[in-house]
C-alpha cells in the first residue's frame, strides 16, 4: 500500500520521541557530504535532530539518493535538503511501487525546552513537521502539517512581518563595506502542542498516508 513505509516510521517516531534525541557523528558526516557546501558555515551543520531522523529513516529501509538523482526502481527513497542548506525542507521520503509514487515533504525543528527559532522561516502547508521538545525533562514530539499548525492569528501577524521585511530589504542602501539585509529570529511556544491538538493534527497526517 502506498506510503505505508513512512507511515510506519513516523509512528515509531511518535511512540518514541527519545528516538530523535539521541547523538549520531557519522551520520551527521553522511548529511554534511550530501549537502551543497558552497558557502555553507559551521552554522549549517546537520543537527543531532536530523542525524536521528536520517538513521531511523534507514533502519526501516529507506535509501539515501542524492538530491539530483531520481529513483529507478521501487522501493522506499530518502533525500537531504533538496533545496539546498539556506532554504526550507530538510528531508523527502519516496515510495515507489507498481501502483505509482508518492514523495512527503518534512521540516524538522528541535528544542531542549518549550520554544523553538524560526529563522527566516514560517510553516509551508503542504510540508510535515516533525518538532522535538521537552516539557519537565521529557522529550515530546509534535507531527502536523503546516497548513494545519499555526492559528489564523499567528499567520496573519506572519504576514504583516514579511511585508515589513521585504520593504525594509528593498529599500535598504549599502554602506561602505556593509551589505544591509533584514532577518527573522521568530520564537514559537510548543505550549500549542496539548495533547488534544497534537493528537488531531497527527490524525491528519495519518489519514493522508493511510
Amino acid at each position: 500500500m502506498m506510503s505505508k513505509m513512512i507511515l510506519t516510521f513516523l509512528q515509531k517516531l511518535k511512540t518514541y520521541p527519545d528516538l530523535l534525541k539521541a547523538e549520531y557523528p557519522e551520520m551527521i558526516k553522511l548529511l554534511h557530504a550530501l549537502t551543497d557546501k558552497k558557502g555553507q558555515g559551521t552554522g549549517n551543520m546537520p543537527t543531532n535532530q536530523e542525524a536521528c531522523f536520517a538513521l531511523e529513516a534507514q533502519n526501516h529501509g529507506f535509501k539515501f539518493l542524492k538530491k539530483t538523482e531520481q529513483p529507478t526502481e521501487s522501493g522506499a527513497f530518502i533525500k537531504y535538503q533538496p533545496n539546498g542548506t539556506q532554504k526550507s525542507i530538510d528531508f523527502i521520503l519516496i515510495e515507489v511501487s507498481p501502483e505509482g509514487s508518492r514523495s512527503v515533504m518534512f521540516d524538522l525543528k528541535h528544542t531542549n525546552g518549550k520554544s523553538f527559532y524560526w529563522n527566516d522561516g514560517w510553516f509551508e502547508d503542504d510540508v510535515v513537521y516533525v518538532i522535538s521538545y521537552t516539557v519537565k525533562k521529557q522529550n515530546k514530539i509534535y507531527i502536523g502539517f503546516g497548513r494545519e499548525t499555526p492559528t489564523a492569528d499567528d499567520r496573519e501577524a506572519m504576514t504583516q512581518l514579511v511585508a515589513i521585511k521585504q520593504k525594509l530589504n528593498s529599500e535598504n542602501e549599502n554602506t561602505g563595506f556593509l551589505r544591509k539585509y533584514v532577518r527573522f529570529a521568530n520564537q514559537y511556544s510548543c505550549d500549542q502542542f496539548t495533547d488534544e491538538f497534537s493528537a488531531e493534527r497527527w490524525a491528519s497526517v495519518e489519514k493522508f498516508l493511510a
